[in-house]
């Protein structure tokens, strides 16, 4: 075909169109990256380092410059482990606060741990990484509801109360029944309310999540699951489990690991936001943030056997076969630490405006814990 005048200004309408998507993709991308340092970023389900499941890495392992150059105000790492007995647990649940609080004060001059509401913001305007422990079960609690005050007094701030199996609370989401919460899980979740303690129910079952709603005088957590309408697995809530908690004004945090996210291997950014966009098409964009459930930057793939191998070991073979998992669990696009920056590019171009992006990021879940968390 021969190269005529016509082609040749047909060319430059092309390059400069071209030249003009570059400019207005750097133009939105550099203001995206100034409203997030202006605003406050909660992952309200993720950790201090970088996977909490390679041997050998704790709150010990900190990486405050990665946690830094994400942008995150405040991550809320999990404290407790998948201890059987209730003394077990209640012990490994000392032994990690006081690692925790051991860490933050060896970094006093960069990050804090959160016991009020207030000291979020604290943080933010201090340019200080924060913490708010949680504990992703209730064994530690055991039948002894005192055990709670202590553990409020010693920094917990967020609670599951069931994670995937039955406990004395109520029922995980991978139990073969689905009973819902106990008496005793009514008495903790009202004790809970009284402290200033979160609820969540991530894990929790179907009934068991609907009786917490019920149970709560305050907003309760979905901190780290996706919408069972865009992948019906077992850990992702129902339309009606969010329609009920935001009903009581409470938040959906957004799990990033690919398999609660979709069948496809991998998932993609793509099928992610389409978990955003059906909690904001089903109760509008006050009740959906970030609960990544992983560390920054992810998963380190260089070393998936070790990784994978770790945290299979702690699901039992039927577990671990109700729970699908699939290799990656990452979503490539956002297994590093421009992770929230990546999200709301994503919203952005998905037609969200910056105010909602700010809502998403962090402003949702700040207004819950200034809701519940002492002021």
């Amino acid at each position: 075909m021969p190269y005529t005048r016509r082609s040749f200004l047909r060319s430059l309408g092309t390059t400069a169109a071209f030249a003009h998507s570059v400019r207005t993709h750097a133009t939105v991308s550099s203001e995206l990256e100034e409203l997030l340092s202006k605003s406050i970023v909660i992952d309200a389900l993720s950790y201090l380092h970088r996977n909490p499941d390679v041997r050998g890495a704790d709150h010990s392992t900190l990486d405050l410059p990665m946690l830094e150059e994400s942008g995150i105000t405040m991550v809320s790492p999990t404290t407790d482990r998948r201890t059987a007995s209730p003394d077990g647990a209640y012990h490994d649940a000392l032994k990690h606060l006081a690692e925790i609080q051991s860490v933050a004060a060896r970094y006093r001059d960069r990050m804090m741990l959160i016991r009020t509401s207030s000291d979020i913001e604290t943080a933010k305007r201090e340019n200080k990484v924060s913490a708010l422990p949680n504990f992703q079960n209730t064994t530690a609690i055991g039948t002894d509801l005192s055990n709670l005050d202590v553990l409020f007094n010693l920094g917990v701030r967020q609670i599951q109360l069931t994670y995937n199996w039955r406990n004395l609370v109520g029922d995980g989401c991978l139990e073969r029944t689905g009973a819902g919460l106990s008496y005793f899980g009514v008495e903790l979740v009202e004790r809970m309310n009284d402290l200033g303690i979160a609820v969540d129910v991530s894990h929790s079952g179907h009934q068991t999540s609907m009786d917490a709603i019920e149970a709560s005088t305050k907003p309760i957590l979905f901190t780290h699951t996706n919408c069972k309408a865009i992948y019906d697995h077992p850990r992702n809530k129902s339309d009606e489990a969010i329609k009920a908690l935001a009903k009581k004004g409470g938040v959906v945090g957004m799990t990033l690991l690919s398999w609660f996210i979709s069948e496809n291997s991998p998932s993609t950014l793509d099928d992610l936001l389409d978990h955003f966009d059906h909690v904001i098409r089903l109760v509008g964009p006050d009740h959906v943030g970030i609960g990544s459930d992983m560390g920054l930057p992810g998963w380190r793939v260089t070393e998936p056997d070790q990784i994978w191998e770790t945290v299979k070991s702690g699901y039992s073979a039927r577990s671990w076969k109700l729970v699908r998992p699939k290799y990656p669990p990452f979503i490539a696009a956002i297994n590093d630490a421009r992770r929230y920056l990546t999200i709301a590019e994503g919203l952005q171009r998905r037609g969200h405006s910056f105010t909602d992006i700010q809502k998403i990021l962090g402003l949702n879940f700040l207004r819950i814990y200034k809701e519940v968390l002492p002021s």
